[in-house]
């Protein structure tokens, strides 16, 4: 173990001690979409070296890769309702915090606050060929009755791999694009909705390991 690695070690461990401290005493929070972020579409692209004709068609796909991930991303953010995408998320705390531990989950608006900022939500396909995955990105901070921070954390969670119909119907085929084309804007925010709520759940898995 190198000196970096040393000092490292004692912030990783103690990165979360003031939520340890607080969170057995909050009792129970409310959960609060305050952004919902804006959606995107990561579609892979090709890296070939060699002869220049070689490059030159590289460069071609890669281009047309960009623009149909411009296009979807402008297909979903015309899709997906906000506020569907709100809800889900609350729901998925909801259903999972359920009474506890490290504490309950309320609807008392002078309850200490759970709130929950999406960065991003979208498709990524890491490569050509590669099945694609729906993921969320969003930040999340716990707030005490008096309004002092004392939980920040970053959640990263793509598709569950039991997810429903309208996610697996995207997912089951290499061109996701074809897919997201024939699917109407109600099936995409379904699909979207679906994720939210196991985003939601991976939220409160993730939060119950740092209260310890």
């Amino acid at each position: 173990m190198n000196r970096a690695t040393l000092f490292l070690l004692p912030l990783l461990l103690g990165c979360h001690a003031k939520f340890k401290q607080y969170a057995p005493t909050l009792g129970s929070v409310r959960s609060q979409v305050v952004d919902t972020g804006v959606p995107y579409v990561s579609l892979g692209a090709t890296y070939v070296g060699g002869p220049p004709v070689l490059e030159v068609a590289s460069a071609v796909v890669n281009t047309v890769q960009a623009v149909r991930s411009i296009e979807q991303t402008d297909r979903i953010a015309r899709a997906v309702d906000p506020n569907a995408v709100a809800n889900s998320l609350v729901e998925g705390v909801r259903d999972t915090l359920g009474s506890g531990p490290p504490f309950a989950f309320t609807n008392s608006p002078d309850a200490p606050l759970l709130q929950i900022t999406v960065e991003s939500y979208g498709l990524l396909v890491p490569y050509i060929g590669a099945p694609g995955v729906f993921t969320y990105n969003l930040g999340v901070h716990i707030y005490t009755r008096e309004g002092e921070r004392v939980y920040t954390n970053s959640v990263e969670c793509a598709t569950d791999a039991g997810a429903g119909e309208p996610v697996e119907r995207v997912l089951a085929v290499v061109d996701n694009v074809a897919k997201l084309d024939s699917m109407s804007d109600a099936e995409i925010n379904d699909a979207f909705v679906q994720i939210g709520r196991y985003c939601g759940s991976v939220l409160v898995q993730e939060m119950r390991q740092h209260a310890g």
